[in-house]
């Protein structure tokens, strides 16, 4: 009894420290696309790049409308590129508003090493750019 005990103890603590070690592979599915690689859309896009301080870049794509009622700053899932969730643009567009998507680190187009500080840091920094270009109350996450 006690070496069926002993083992399973084993086995949970080694399936713990594997699952600990490999759980972005488990929880982040990207889709990593070449930096040569171009979007298409059926509606008018611009792509956008930025460089980070720490070294990385935030790739990412935005849509505009003429005479917006704001826009729409979408933070997509934990799967695949902005390449396939493009496509929920033309919500967004048909209702009058801009939409802007990025990508994580590690995600598409968009390079460096993917940590939750950097992703709210990313975020951020898209936040007070679309904040350069439209009034707070017309931004929606």
């Amino acid at each position: 009894m006690e070496i069926i005990l002993i083992s399973i103890a084993s086995f949970y603590i080694a399936f713990c420290v594997l699952f600990y070690f490999f759980q972005h592979f488990i929880f982040f599915r990207p889709e990593i696309l070449p930096s040569s690689f171009k979007y298409n859309y059926p509606f008018p896009f611009t792509e956008l790049e930025f460089d980070t301080e720490d070294g990385g870049r935030i790739n990412g794509i935005y849509f505009k409308v003429p005479s917006s009622r704001g826009v729409v700053f979408y933070l997509k899932g934990n799967s695949r590129s902005v390449k396939g969730w493009g496509k929920f643009a033309k919500d967004f567009l048909s209702n009058g508003y801009d939409f802007v998507m990025i990508d994580y680190r590690g995600f598409g187009k968009s390079r460096g090493k993917r940590s939750q500080t950097r992703l709210f840091n990313d975020s951020q920094f898209m936040y007070k750019w679309l904040r350069e270009r439209y009034k707070e109350e017309d931004i929606i996450l």
